[in-house]
């Protein structure tokens, strides 16, 4: 999913959101470990990787935000995972907002 250019897409969400964001991606991963890698599994274990990776906290005025920046081909995958994990209506689990505080 690399591309030359700089990241064209920069996004900011709040903790529930993000905690959302990274639950949905983990669950696409998941499906690797029962049937094997699909298109879902890989581009969302990639994606996650560099959220996880590259994602920065910053304060605002509403509460701590993660700042997100995506190459346009990744955020059509992005959309595309979460179209998909909206239709099974599962909610997220963990706090991956900590994760990247703790940097």
């Amino acid at each position: 999913m690399n591309e030359n250019k700089k990241p064209n897409t920069n996004i900011y969400l709040p903790r529930e959101i993000f905690n959302s964001l990274i639950t949905a991606l983990t669950y696409f991963t998941a499906l690797e470990i029962n049937i094997g890698e699909t298109f879902f599994s890989k581009h969302a274990k990639r994606l996650k990787e560099k959220i996880l990776k590259y994602s920065r906290v910053f304060d605002n005025k509403n509460g701590d935000m993660a700042s997100i920046k995506f190459y346009e081909i990744e955020s059509a995958v992005l959309i595309k995972l979460l179209i998909y994990y909206i239709a099974l209506g599962e909610n997220p689990n963990k706090d991956y907002f900590e994760e990247i505080e703790k940097r």
